[in-house]
């Protein structure tokens, strides 16, 4: 069940969702020792980012990665790890060796295998790692990192991490996080704002899902869900 916070200024959004993230920092560092934490484009970084720094949150023991990533150098512009970097990385203490970026030197297939092969040595001997925290976003079109509509990865079940040469959104080549990791997660959590998102955002949450667009498959089995949206993206909303 999707927990949805709903706000009319996106600096409420802010606080609030990044007080849900240090929550979960605090609580999976005290269990473990760490706190891995996803990250994705678009929008996502400038919002939550700047709230992240305002916090006390102990980042020395945050270990990130991405939850797609375009198969582009990370000085890229369109680089996912590029957009995290400017507004969170360069004033965090994040360690750099726990910052897990894309291998764009190596063929794409293989940049996919190895980065599922980094994020399961973060949790030696489990094939299916528990990650702590994902932060996701949304397309128009309901895709959600980057598994799109109709696609054949949204029925993948062996690849944590697959590859994509045919993303419909520029640029064609990418890696993505797959169900089985994303629904394995303790918490999701998504940011969606604007008037442009209300439409989806109501067939996400309220549709009757025979064909469910990617974010609604998005339904962690033993974690928790969570809907961040500003009161533009909810306006279509039945459920208040």
């Amino acid at each position: 069940m999707a927990v949805t916070h709903s706000f009319a200024k996106e600096t409420d959004l802010q606080r609030e969702v990044c007080s849900l993230i240090a929550q979960k920092s605090s609580e999976a560092i005290q269990h473990h020792g760490f706190f891995t934490v996803g990250f994705s484009g678009g929008s996502l970084p400038k919002i939550v980012c700047p709230g992240l720094l305002s916090l006390q949150i102990d980042f020395s023991k945050w270990r990130v990665f991405f939850c797609d990533e375009r198969y582009v150098p990370i000085s890229h512009p369109d680089s996912n790890y590029q957009a995290v970097k400017q507004h969170f990385l360069d004033k965090a203490s994040v360690q750099p060796e726990e910052v897990l970026a894309i291998n764009h030197d190596i063929p794409l297939e293989e940049a996919a295998k190895e980065y599922e092969s980094r994020l399961k040595d973060w949790y030696p001997g489990n094939d299916l790692p528990p990650l702590d925290m994902l932060l996701l976003g949304m397309g128009p079109d309901g895709h959600t990192c980057s598994l799109f509509p109709g696609h054949p990865l949204l029925k993948e079940t062996s690849r944590l991490v697959a590859p994509i040469s045919d993303s419909p959104k520029p640029p064609p080549c990418r890696i993505t996080l797959t169900y089985p990791i994303i629904n394995a997660t303790k918490c999701a959590v998504f940011v969606s704002t604007g008037a442009s998102k209300a439409s989806v955002l109501q067939q996400v949450l309220e549709g009757d899902h025979e064909e469910p667009l990617p974010a609604a498959r998005v339904k962690p089995a033993n974690g928790e869900l969570h809907w961040f949206v500003d009161d533009a993206a909810a306006s279509l909303l039945k459920k208040k």
